[in-house]
């Protein structure tokens, strides 16, 4: 029988940090491995990305990225700046922003090593290439800045962004930037810029918290920790066409071909959302508390 999708995700069961393999098929799965990482002293993993039959994880706590092999099961670590968030592979290069050390890691992935530092502006939190024009852009929380780095030259713009910056995605000349804005209470903002101008030129709020946010084509997928609620943004519409409600806790999303994957901790569960009727279409339980997912 074939899967629905592979997923890749950790979680904790019976007090071990893992990370699972898993062939989704309906409401039910496969795992198809188990890795433990709970040898890992006091291992707070980020965020996790998947690229040529390779788990990669960003270790928060102990400044790590590691990378599992899912055939041949070798497991390597690399040292990075302090505090280390969200990781992006552009022309077999992973790039990482450190959040405590105002800093991008640049790692060679063929020999896993790291081959030099980007400074950057304070909290850095993620990162992300173009790969048309080759320009790297990041994201610097406590400045409500956004920078922009040519890979092949040493330009170098700064972008404002209405509230702080944590997630940004790109759309075709367009920069999408999720951001925190506190006034009285924690709001999100869904910023909408302009890469030739440099500015923004539209904003989407919410009421509450997102954590996590990815694009598919059009569509701009973000969770809301708060109403516990994912929400659907058009790009184009530059509008949310839906809110759906969850429940528990949302942790993290993936997108697959036909489905919306979302994990839930409290429930321990993975919500899966159908992209056409963005509708709630399977509810499959599992013997582990998940928190990052990503499509293998």
């Amino acid at each position: 029988m074939i899967c629905d999708e592979k997923v890749a995700a950790t979680g904790m069961s019976n007090g071990r940090l893992m990370l699972f393999l898993l062939e989704l098929f309906g409401d039910d799965y496969i795992c198809k491995k188990a890795v433990d990482l709970s040898g890992l002293e006091k291992a707070s993993i980020h965020s996790i990305i998947t690229y040529e039959n390779c788990v990669y994880l960003a270790d928060s706590f102990n400044n790590k990225i590691y990378k599992y092999g899912y055939n041949d099961g070798d497991f390597l670590e690399t040292t990075v700046g302090r505090d280390p968030r969200h990781m992006f592979i552009y022309n077999d290069t992973m790039y990482v922003a450190n959040f405590d050390s105002d800093n991008i890691s640049v790692i060679d992935l063929s020999t896993f090593t790291l081959t030099e530092s980007i400074p950057a502006g304070i909290k850095t939190h993620d990162v992300i290439v173009a790969e048309d024009s080759k320009m790297l852009y990041t994201t610097c929380y406590e400045e409500n800045l956004v920078i922009e780095y040519s890979l092949i030259s040493e330009n170098k713009r700064y972008f404002t962004t209405d509230g702080k910056p944590m997630h940004l995605v790109l759309s075709n000349d367009c920069l999408v930037v999720m951001t925190y804005f506190v006034n009285g209470n924690v709001h999100t903002k869904i910023n909408f810029m302009d890469l030739q101008k440099a500015a923004v030129n539209d904003v989407i709020e919410l009421e509450g918290l997102a954590s996590d946010f990815l694009i598919d084509k059009n569509m701009i997928y973000t969770i809301n920790i708060v109403d516990k609620s994912l929400y659907v943004i058009d790009v184009f519409k530059r509008k949310i066409i839906k809110k759906i409600f969850l429940g528990g806790y949302p942790e993290s999303i993936a997108v697959g071909k036909n489905n919306i994957y979302v994990s839930n901790s409290k429930k321990n569960q993975i919500v899966s959302v159908d992209k056409q009727s963005l509708t709630i279409n399977e509810t499959i339980e599992l013997n582990f508390i998940p928190d990052c997912i990503k499509i293998i």
